[in-house]
């Protein structure tokens, strides 16, 4: 899988040619995105609480899943399900990103690559076990994103 941007607010997630789904930003700042699948399914993502600390992640005005940063810097997907994801930060320099279960079983992993011409993130997406879930795929990109755009002080 990939995950690469089109223009400045648009990334598509590919597999194997096949689009899976976009994010669209708001603006070039913003950490406000509509979540369009290849499906016709759309989702908003926005941030809310005291300092855009959770985001809510819904469908047609009802909640689908929360994203929270806890005190250890991951990012906690919570689906209304009750289905658990993390988002860590691995590598020396914090320069990859696992999703893990609640049992601690990595899902996904994301490498981000900057693109300095473009200056922009593409991301390649790996997995040993093909996610049924291409919300997660999606929201794992989106968090990347955000974790990224956190860390260097952008939001």
């Amino acid at each position: 899988m990939k995950a690469t941007s089109t223009d400045r607010k648009t990334v598509q997630v590919t597999e194997n040619g096949e689009l899976i789904g976009q994010l669209i930003y708001d603006n070039l700042f913003s950490l406000a995105v509509d979540i369009k699948m290849a499906d016709a399914n759309v989702y908003a993502v926005k941030p809310t609480g005291l300092f855009g600390t959770t985001i809510t992640v819904t469908k047609a005005g009802v909640d689908v899943a929360n994203l929270k940063m806890n005190w250890h810097g991951q990012i906690i997907f919570a689906f209304q399900d009750g289905e658990e994801f993390a988002l860590k930060a691995k590598g020396l320099f914090y320069n990859k990103f696992v999703i893990e279960n609640k049992n601690e079983e990595q899902v996904l992993q994301l490498d981000p690559k900057f693109n300095w011409s473009r200056f922009d993130y593409s991301y390649d997406i790996a997995y040993e076990e093909k996610p049924q879930n291409r919300l997660l795929v999606m929201l794992g990109v989106y968090a990347s994103n955000y974790f990224i755009a956190t860390m260097s002080g952008m939001a």
